[in-house]
């Protein structure tokens, strides 16, 4: 029993982790993000008037990437069961969700760096700003392997009543090739290809919220086919 009650903690620690992640924009005062098209001005006073709310809030973020890192374990463990496919399949998903964890860990990291002193040179909170939103929105890459490794273990189980269905494979596919426009941003300072923009930041977040969900989700129900596979 304190098994599964693991297994289930990790399985929604998906629906946590994108949880603490909006949670920690609100405190920030982020969730209109800070467009790149700000003044110097601008973005300092956004700091010197949010500087405990933007520390309280990357605190938060920090923590939502621990439960990523859980999360990943949590699909690992459950595409070990899919007969036949290779480990190497398993440790893929594995890696790459160990190494997106960070994208949620370091900018966070930025963001406090920038809030710590606000009463610095503004130009150098300017750059920090430019930093701290460039980490967060850009480094889509780990994402895309760790999915489709995902994706590929659901596409391999043949059985007549695989472990998860097909349309969570086609989502994984999707939903990392949804965050790819992230690579132009650093061409636009306004626009839908801006780090606040439509399809750097609204499309992708939107996908990312209905990706953990449903991921959770499927995986508890793996979890619980598991268990009674186990009874019998």
């Amino acid at each position: 029993m304190n098994q599964k009650i693991f297994e289930k903690v990790c399985a929604w620690s998906g629906v946590i982790c994108v949880t603490l992640f909006f949670v920690a924009f609100a405190f920030a005062g982020f969730i209109l993000p800070l467009s790149p098209s700000l003044s110097v001005d601008e973005v300092v006073a956004h700091y010197q008037q949010h500087a405990t709310g933007i520390r309280i809030g990357m605190g938060l973020m920090l923590i939502s990437s621990a439960f990523y890192a859980m999360f990943t374990a949590a699909i690992s463990g459950q595409m070990r069961r899919i007969p036949g496919l290779s480990l190497t399949v398993t440790y893929t998903q594995l890696a790459c969700g160990a190494f997106a964890s960070l994208t949620f860990l370091m900018p966070a990291i930025f963001f406090i760096v920038t809030s710590f002193r606000p009463e610095r040179s503004p130009e150098l909170t300017y750059m920090l700003n430019d930093l701290s939103w460039i980490m967060l929105v850009i480094p889509w890459m780990p994402f895309m392997p760790q999915n489709f490794a995902f994706a590929f273990a659901i596409f391999s189980d043949k059985r007549e009543k695989p472990l998860f269905p097909r349309w969570l494979a086609f989502l994984n596919i999707w939903a990392p090739i949804s965050f790819t426009p992230a690579i132009l941003l650093p061409f636009f300072k306004s626009g839908p290809f801006a780090w606040s923009g439509l399809f750097v930041l609204w499309i992708p977040a939107f996908i990312f919220i209905i990706w953990f969900v449903l991921t959770s989700l499927m995986l508890s129900k793996a979890i619980d086919q598991e268990q009674g596979q186990a009874i019998a």
